[in-house]
């Protein structure tokens, strides 16, 4: 049995104060008949193992050894500790070896927060694939445009848009994110195609509300050239809504100018059901990025799931995609 990694007490321990350390030099030296033979069994020197067991009698008040020169037994009180402690100790190493386990196999649940669309079109139909790959692990996905805090929230794992500037979490970029304004080939035609963003102020706006923001602007580049500053756009929406697959609907049905994030208008546009709106200006600069723990003994389950991510999601074609090239 691996030694277990406790700390003995100081020499001026108190009455009551009992050492784990102790205990287990303790029942290796009663079941081996010697500290010599215990010693080997945990790692240590035999002087190593009489201090820790004498310790442990000075917290105790009892003598557990009768010790000489020529053997070791175990008093009235010592054998009445041993058969008291031999059940916890073992439960103790066998709940330090499921812990250790967690590390080795991926197993148990993963807490999960992302962007819709991500989750939507990307994370959802390749989870057949995860769980025949992994069929210890089970998910629970949180689909949220909002940046919800990861620890505060107890998630494993987060998809976000944008950098999270967080020592406590490793930030894996997954690839860009386009946000297109898109409309209807119908309401282009009934409303005209703008050319210039000030022109947008004149239709029907379509917006997402995300949890947290009270602004509902959309974000386009000020000029028309790559790395182009970003602005907001302070145009009032006709109709606001906090779920992407929503505002796609409506576009869909014609009733009005959206921006929405390029996978999710990529077959809409390959189709003709959608068209760009002011390309030149959609914003480039975004990234999606994974966060998990920065903690070197991460969780098998964790890991199992970031890797699944990185090796499905990272650098797919539908987010390298030209959106605009897309136009059916």
């Amino acid at each position: 049995m691996k030694p277990l990694d406790f700390n003995p007490l100081p020499a001026d321990a108190v009455p009551g104060s009992y050492s784990l350390r102790g205990i287990e030099n303790f029942v290796r030296a009663a079941e081996a008949g010697s500290f010599a033979t215990a010693a080997k069994l945990l790692g240590v020197s035999a002087v190593a193992v009489s201090d820790n067991i004498s310790r442990l009698e000075r917290s105790l008040g009892v003598r557990l050894f009768a010790r000489s020169t020529r053997q070791l037994k175990l008093t009235a009180e010592g054998e009445s500790f041993l058969q008291q402690c031999r059940q916890p100790l073992r439960e103790l190493d066998d709940a330090c070896r499921d812990a250790a386990a967690a590390t080795a196999l991926p197993q148990g649940l993963v807490r999960v927060t992302m962007v819709s669309a991500v989750g939507h079109l990307f994370v959802v139909p390749a989870l057949p694939e995860f769980f025949d790959r992994h069929p210890g692990v089970t998910l629970e996905l949180d689909f949220s445009d909002e940046t919800t805090p990861l620890i505060a929230k107890r998630f494993d794992v987060g998809i976000r848009v944008g950098e999270l500037h967080d020592a406590n979490f490793v930030a894996r970029p997954l690839g860009p994110l386009r946000l297109p304004m898109v409309a209807s080939p119908e309401y282009l035609a009934a409303r005209g195609v703008p050319t210039h963003l000030d022109d947008l102020r004149h239709h029907v706006l379509l917006q997402q509300v995300i949890p947290g923001r009270e602004q509902r602007f959309m974000l386009a580049k000020d000029g028309d050239s790559p790395g182009s500053r970003l602005r907001l756009l302070p145009f009032p929406a006709r109709l606001a809504v906090n779920d992407p697959q929503a505002l796609l609907r409506a576009c869909l049905d014609g009733l009005g100018i959206a921006q929405l994030p390029g996978p999710l208008v990529l077959a809409a546009l390959r189709s003709g059901a959608l068209c760009t709106v002011l390309p030149a200006h959609a914003p480039d600069q975004l990234q999606i990025f994974l966060y998990y723990p920065s903690r070197k003994q991460l969780p098998a389950r964790v890991r199992a799931f970031v890797d699944f991510v990185i090796e499905g999601l990272g650098q797919h074609a539908d987010l390298l995609a030209d959106v605009d090239a897309a136009r059916g």
